[in-house]
């Protein structure tokens, strides 16, 4: 193993172009990408970006993501194409669980976006990358049990 390459190392992108080269890289995953996203702040940050992306990510690609995101309107439309688009989506009350800001671990890496400041982080360390997957785990039990509410409160 080479000891540069377990080395940590952050990378930050700045602007639209910035934003679309950081999520380029989460095509790389070689494994399910554990993402916190706000659906709506992601097409307004970047517009046209995603549904061509998600396509390229989930079929071309054969990358899955699961997600956690507020249920806003964009989220739930979204939530629509889960299966299409390689993705499974648990809603959250936006009431209580709104945030902008989106997080995506994969691999060795956490991403760290904000679409209203239009910048990007990527930290590649595993064991930052091994705490934020616990951690998501977690989130991701919790979301689950928001999510059948919220189901129940559509129903």
């Amino acid at each position: 193993e080479n000891p540069e390459s377990t080395k940590p190392k952050v990378s930050f992108y700045e602007g639209e172009k910035g934003m679309r080269q950081a999520y380029e890289d989460t095509l790389t995953s070689s494994e399910t990408i554990l993402a916190y996203a706000n659906v709506e702040d992601m097409h307004k940050g970047l517009p046209n970006f995603f549904p061509e992306y998600y396509q390229r990510r989930g079929v071309e690609k054969k990358i899955h993501i699961r997600c956690i995101a507020p249920d806003n309107k964009t989220s739930k439309d979204r939530h629509k194409q889960d299966k299409k688009e390689n993705r499974e989506m648990l809603l959250i009350p936006e009431k209580e669980y709104d945030f902008s800001p989106e997080i995506n671990i994969y691999d060795d890496k956490v991403l760290f976006a904000s679409w209203r400041e239009k910048m990007a982080i990527i930290i590649k360390s595993k064991e930052i990358a091994d705490f934020h997957k616990k951690m998501y785990a977690l989130c991701w039990e919790q979301a689950k049990l928001e999510h059948k509410k919220l189901k129940k409160k559509i129903n």
